[in-house]
């Protein structure tokens, strides 16, 4: 059946309205939005979401008067929101969220005072947030997450007292957090992570005591933890992590019973850990790791049975690892390394049978290794180096088949290395020098397949020429030059990332990782370090491996295979990855050779892929949007000579 004119509704449209609504979600209508959209001027609905719509949104559809629903999310579209939308004086939902939209957010839209539902995040718009948006007092949900919104949030948001949902998060918002934002009693739930804001937490944020979730994180905040977020009774997860807070944590938090999840890591915080904490007995997830905290860990953490995961890392600690620890048996990672803790290690540890990753290392403990330690049978990693243990190494250690790596270098044990040991034959790192082991290297042991082996070469004898080459490789590892090019911090050439896909799993990480190695490749290479926070201190690569249930090898095989789906053909050849320790932590170090031609990015999925072409500038990596940009770009850099070689 002919569709008629472009501008003439096709028949088979008018069938598909029903009671005034045309429902086209997911129909693979492709291209741009039909003319014939416009003509339809007494509709109440416009559903065409995910339909694999490119180009602009016509200013026509600001004629379409008697909507009350506009939905576009999940396209390609491009270009600016026109600011014709804002006739839309009935309209109660507009989503445009998932394109490629930019320009700033009209300010026209604070017109539609009708407005319940706003969503436009995953796009790419820039500017100011319209302070004219603090009109639309009907407004329960405003989400301008995922974009490139600069300036400083608007005192006037104070006034959408109807808004349960404020997501503000991944943008480039500077300033401080108004305290206005404390007059939005009906939020749930507020997002203003990953962007770049400065000044203290508004105690005033206190007063929002139906939030489930408040999540600052990844900003530049600074000044003390409010005592007042201990009034938010129904906070189920509670994101301060990556800031510059200071101060002690306040006990009031121990009042957030419903809490899941605690997030203050990587911040300046001092002082003891409350043992007020150990009356969160629904926490699941309890991050207190890069800070300054010191005092004795709290038995009362005993109490949180239900924590899978207890970082306490990086810190200043003392006296003993508590018993009450052993208590804790959904723990899956416990990390206590890099304080000052002393004693013995707690053989009550040993319940802890769903441990896949456990690390002592760099403290003060003393005694012998707990044979119960052999009981953990999920543990993939082990660490207790850079203590002062002695005795012998358990032959229960064997038990753990399922360990990858068992650091125990850096202590004062004695004997010899049980033949047991050849029992694990997932072992890939293996680290015992530095102790005052004897003997030979059991032949049990030659069987496995390490990566990284490390002995005392004078007092181990027996060596296979292949251990002896290992043992070598492993001693000329280059991360003394790795660790002076981080300390340098990121520049043109270097650039951190804490994951490579992340640990929420939106796949967020991933694409920026992709865009820094392109951007390297297409300006003067360099290198890109996964497992360092932007503050040039490592948070390691284990987390995601233990999220992911991956191998080292499997995350390198992943980056080779997304590198050749997502970039230019033969780009991969141009990108090296190695794993190192860099401190305690093992991370990946991914160095770029520059490429003599462009290297071009393909984003989105399947038809809707969309090639993109990145550069650095500075430490950031930046879009180079149209081809004269592209050309003045790759004409003005200079060339290495190994990159002036045409590619065969």
């Amino acid at each position: 059946m002919s569709d008629g004119g472009a501008d003439t509704v096709p028949e088979w449209v008018l069938d598909r309205i029903t009671d005034d609504e045309l429902d086209l979600r997911g129909e693979d209508l492709g291209g741009e939005i039909p003319a014939w959209v416009c003509q339809l001027t007494d509709l109440r609905g416009l559903y065409l979401a995910n339909c694999r719509l490119t180009g602009t949104i016509p200013a026509e559809l600001g004629q379409l008067t008697n909507l009350i629903f506009l939905g576009l999310a999940g396209n390609e579209l491009t270009g600016p929101i026109p600011s014709e939308l804002g006739k839309l004086t009935k309209l109660k939902d507009l989503w445009l969220t998932g394109n490629r939209l930019t320009g700033p957010i009209p300010s026209e839209l604070g017109k539609l005072g009708n407005l319940i539902r706003l969503p436009l995040g995953g796009n790419e718009l820039v500017g100011a947030i319209p302070p004219e948006l603090g009109q639309l007092t009907n407004l329960t949900g405003l989400w301008l997450d995922g974009n490139q919104l600069g300036g400083e949030i608007p005192a006037e948001l104070g006034r959408l007292t109807n808004l349960t949902r404020l997501g503000l998060d991944g943008n480039q918002l500077t300033g401080a957090i108004p305290s206005e934002l404390g007059r939005l009693t009906n939020l749930t739930g507020l997002w203003l992570d990953g962007n770049q804001l400065t000044g203290a937490i508004p105690s005033e944020l206190g007063k929002l005591t139906k939030l489930t979730g408040l999540w600052l994180d990844g900003n530049q905040l600074t000044g003390e933890i409010p005592a007042e977020l201990g009034q938010l009774c129904e906070l189920d997860g509670l994101g301060l992590s990556g800031n510059q807070l200071i101060g002690a944590i306040p006990a009031e938090l121990g009042q957030l019973a419903n809490l899941t999840v605690l997030r203050l890591d990587e911040n300046r915080l001092e002082g003891t850990i409350p043992a007020e904490l150990g009356e969160l007995t629904n926490l699941t997830r309890l991050r207190l790791e890069g800070n300054q905290l010191n005092g004795e860990i709290p038995p009362e953490l005993g109490k949180l049975t239900k924590l899978t995961g207890l970082w306490l890392d990086g810190n200043q600690l003392e006296g003993t690892i508590p018993s009450e620890l052993g208590e804790l048996t959904n723990l899956t990672s416990l990390w206590l390394d890099g304080n000052r803790l002393e004693g013995t290690i707690p053989s009550d540890l040993g319940k802890l049978t769903n441990l896949a990753s456990l690390r002592l290392d760099g403290n003060r403990l003393e005694g012998t290794i707990p044979s119960d330690l052999g009981k953990l049978a999920n543990l993939t990693d082990l660490r207790l180096n850079k203590n002062q243990l002695e005795g012998t190494i358990p032959s229960e250690l064997s038990e753990l088949t399922n360990l990858t790596r068992l650091r125990l270098d850096g202590n004062q044990l004695r004997g010899t290395i049980p033949s047991e040991l050849g029992k694990l034959t997932s072992l890939s790192d293996l680290r015992l020098d530095r102790n005052r082991l004897k003997g030979r290297l059991p032949r049990a042991l030659r069987g496995l397949r390490l990566e990284f082996l490390t002995l005392d070469d004078r007092s181990i004898g027996d060596l296979a020429p292949e251990h002896q080459q290992l043992v070598a490789r492993s001693a000329a590892r280059p991360d003394d030059e790795i660790a002076g090019i981080i300390a340098a911090g990121e520049s043109k050439t270097v650039e951190f990332k804490e994951t490579l896909r992340g640990l929420r799993g939106d796949g967020k990480p991933e694409h920026a990782a992709l865009k820094s190695i392109a951007g390297l490749l297409n300006t003067d290479g360099g290198h890109l370090f996964i497992g360092i926070h932007d503050n040039g201190r490592a948070c390691g690569i284990e987390d995601e491996l233990e999220k992911r249930s991956e191998t080292e090898d499997q995350m390198r095989q992943y980056l080779a295979n997304v590198i050749e789906d997502r970039m230019t053909d033969g780009a991969w050849n141009r990108v090296h990855s190695e794993f190192h320790m860099y401190g305690d932590r093992r991370i990946l170090v991914i160095r770029c050779d520059q490429s003599p031609k462009p290297v071009i990015v393909e984003e989105g999925k399947g038809q809707k892929r969309v090639k993109k072409v990145y550069a650095r500038t500075g430490p950031k990596t930046k879009e180079l949007e149209d081809i004269e940009t592209q050309w003045e770009h790759f004409n003005s850099r200079t060339l290495q000579s190994d990159a002036t070689e045409s590619d065969e």
